[in-house]
């Protein structure tokens, strides 16, 4: 997984999105947490996630198996007590069995083996632990947001679309989960708009003649749909919050 990131640390931070404080509040009611709290943020990227998180007082291990995101994060919120940077991946993460109170994983579930994390997951979980997924998806409602992602398609860049079947994807995952849902809006100039395009994990590199035919369409989508040099781009934010233990 980590590899299909080499070499875009640097436009996932600067394009990708952070996530809805109600979003946060949302897990931390319903996992119980509390300043001091433990969170292993499984596949943390450049810390997106892991930066709020911080900011809620919770101690985190942020665990990213890629060297780039992995440096791109130690940058961005250096040497901080609260915070552990563990380079290893979902499936094998090398924590003390019930040693934290939550995972979350943002953005990055569709990439983990599924039948080996759950077992990590459930191995590291103190009991009663939760799961949060998170996810961005686009606002296809909005039109900025649904040509971009026709540009997307066009130009052959495949995406995250995990919620497609969620009852059978976290049915066999989880023992029971719920979903909770938001909006988020992200305000982006035209640099952060090119960032987030080229920031995902097909996106053509630079030296791809595609790469150059998709900056220019970006580029006028930017111009049609900005004001005062930015664009808002909206999002639909799901919050997939699951356990293991089984009902009594």
């Amino acid at each position: 997984m980590h590899e299909q990131f080499t070499g875009k640390a640097q436009a996932y931070n600067e394009g990708r999105p952070d996530y809805p404080a109600e979003a946060l509040d949302c897990i931390a009611r319903q996992c119980g947490l509390a300043p001091g709290s433990c969170i292993a943020d499984i596949g943390a990227g450049t810390g997106k996630l892991t930066r709020s998180l911080l900011a809620r007082g919770y101690h985190v291990i942020a665990v990213e198996p890629g060297g780039d995101m992995r440096e791109s994060l130690q940058a961005q919120l250096g040497e901080k007590p609260a915070l552990r940077i563990a380079a290893a991946p979902a499936e094998d993460t090398d924590l003390a069995a019930h040693s934290v109170d939550a995972i979350t994983v943002a953005q990055a579930f569709h990439w983990f083996d599924q039948t080996a994390c759950k077992e990590e997951f459930a191995r590291i979980l103190k009991p009663g632990g939760k799961v949060a997924l998170f996810w961005n998806f686009r606002d296809k409602d909005v039109p900025l947001t649904r040509r971009h992602g026709e540009l997307m398609k066009e130009f052959r860049v495949r995406e995250e679309v995990f919620l497609a079947a969620p009852h059978a994807v976290y049915a066999a995952f989880f023992s029971k989960y719920g979903v909770f849902r938001f909006r988020h809006t992200q305000y982006l100039d035209e640099a952060a708009l090119l960032a987030l395009t080229f920031s995902r994990s097909y996106a053509p590199a630079p030296g791809d003649p595609e790469y150059t035919k998709l900056e220019r369409a970006v580029r006028a989508l930017f111009a049609e749909h900005q004001k005062d040099g930015f664009v808002e781009y909206c999002y639909r934010t799901a919050v997939v919050l699951g356990s293991f233990e089984k009902e009594d």
